[in-house]
């Protein structure tokens, strides 16, 4: 099996990890804010990785730190924009708006001349607009303030992607750059709990099941497989393979969560993927 090949699996592995979560986490937020359960899991995450680096930890350098913070910062507002949305949505929908990030990585990086978008990508963006709506609106009701918040974390992680492939073609370390953004995250959701939050939660098995998950493999496992994907994949192919992370959202929420997503749903979020695939097909060589 080839490392390109390796990494594609790895990403998929990643969106299925992250397609469960939606549901655990949205039950989650019952018994602790948003900051604060991101503070915990995010924490979880930087124990298990200074102990995974263990002396290597004296080797990060400036440009990783650099990296972590700016990386970080984008992780950071990802996840308060997407845990404060699914306390207003549901998961399959907050899974179907995050997917748009495929679309919003190649804009930006038309934007800022990284990477000229072709004439396949506004198709792609307009399949997706058209699915968005069906999906958030096909009865003409006004759209949720949580899906609302969620494009929010659509952006940071697009943003995110393409900010963590730039510091990796630099010469960043895999573990290092790991270990430097979820440290940086602990400290803003740390930071913003006193500020915006009570620190009180209630210790529950849903809560502690959550976090242990949520810390150890959506983040620990996945974000550190991500980075090393990126190794490899381009962003724009790393953003394409994250777009299957909504059709396991919808899937393990339909399952075990009960969720009924109805007909227009179901074709709105199906136009959604359809576009977000559309919008590249080539996975031959690391282009960006």
């Amino acid at each position: 099996m080839t490392q390109q090949r390796l990494a594609q699996l790895s990403m998929v592995l990643i969106t299925m990890i992250w397609g469960i979560t939606f549901v655990m986490v949205k039950e989650a937020l019952n018994d602790a804010p948003p900051y604060m359960f991101a503070s915990l899991r995010f924490g979880l995450a930087f124990f298990i990785g200074l102990i995974y680096l263990n002396r290597n930890i004296k080797k990060i350098n400036h440009l990783e730190m650099v990296g972590g913070l700016v990386c970080g910062l984008c992780l950071f507002a990802g996840y308060a924009f997407q845990n404060y949305g699914l306390m207003q949505t549901t998961p399959s929908k907050s899974a179907f708006i995050t997917s748009v990030i495929v679309i919003l990585v190649p804009i930006i990086l038309s934007i800022f001349r990284i990477k000229k978008v072709d004439f396949k990508i506004w198709i792609s963006v307009s399949l997706a607009t058209i699915g968005l709506y069906i999906l958030l609106n096909p009865s003409g009701g006004e759209v949720n303030i949580g899906d609302i918040l969620t494009f929010g974390c659509a952006l940071s992680f697009a943003i995110h992607v393409i900010a963590q492939d730039y510091y990796l073609t630099k010469g960043s370390s895999i573990s290092r750059l790991f270990l430097s953004q979820v440290m940086f995250v602990s400290l803003f959701s740390s930071g913003s709990v006193f500020i915006f939050e009570s620190p009180q939660i209630i210790i529950s098995q849903r809560l502690i099941v959550a976090i242990l998950v949520t810390g150890f493999l959506a983040t620990f496992i996945a974000i550190m497989l991500m980075v090393w994907a990126q190794t490899i994949l381009s962003a724009n192919q790393t953003a394409l393979l994250l777009s299957l992370e909504p059709v396991f959202a919808a899937l393990f929420s339909v399952t075990f969560a009960g969720e009924i997503l109805g007909i227009y749903g179901w074709v709105g979020g199906m136009i959604v993927v359809l576009g977000i695939i559309s919008s590249e097909f080539s996975f031959s060589k690391k282009i960006v």
